[in-house]
């Protein structure tokens, strides 16, 4: 969150951190259901033990995808929030880091 008060990062740079942010919650949501049955068994299903591991493991598993590039979330978001004439900087950012 330091980040995006921060002043001396670039709008760009910002718009890049919240977006991506978004897309790991987003991430988050559909790891949620989807890892449901992967964990049936590992602990006592109800205990605070079971619940505990399965919101840090889907939390570190999105954060990872989304920074891998998720679902593309991101990338969309951070051209629909970038100035007009930022659109090829944020592809030319993306482009150099692949």
């Amino acid at each position: 969150m330091e980040m995006v008060h921060s002043q001396k990062n670039s709008e760009s740079e910002k718009t890049e951190f919240v977006s991506q942010q978004f897309e790991s919650v987003l991430v988050k949501q559909f790891l949620n259901d989807a890892l449901k049955p992967m964990f049936k068994g590992v602990f006592n299903e109800n205990s605070e033990g079971h619940r505990l591991y399965r919101h840090f493991f889907t939390d570190a598993l999105s954060e990872s995808i989304a920074q891998g590039g998720g679902f593309g979330i991101s990338s969309i978001l951070q051209q629909q929030l970038s100035p007009v004439g930022n659109h090829k900087e944020i592809e030319t950012d993306k482009e150099k880091s692949n």
